[in-house]
């Protein structure tokens, strides 16, 4: 007969705030902004990159047309958005 595996301590809710921080802290020395951080909780978002080699390439060899569409692109440039948790036995996790 085999006994369950004990469940981890839960951890106290200042231990999960310090894991939390230090997670948010990788994400934002990359470059993330921060947007919220609640109780075992944080939202951060990025900008998505925009390659200006390829794109001025192509303002080059279109005459400026595709100026257009880099600028549109710049414009309105889309969010990546990432949230961390951290559960009560101190795993992180990001969706």
């Amino acid at each position: 007969m085999s006994t369950p595996n004990p469940s981890p301590a839960a951890l106290s809710d200042e231990s999960r705030a310090q894991l939390l921080n230090a997670e948010v802290a990788k994400y934002a020395q990359r470059g993330w902004t921060v947007q919220s951080v609640a109780a075992g909780q944080a939202v951060v978002s990025k900008n998505k990159r925009i390659g200006w080699f390829w794109n001025l390439i192509l303002v080059i060899l279109t005459g400026g047309l595709w100026l257009i569409y880099v600028v549109y692109r710049a414009l309105n440039r889309k969010v990546q958005t990432v949230v961390i948790t951290v559960d009560p036995t101190g795993r992180i996790r990001t969706t």
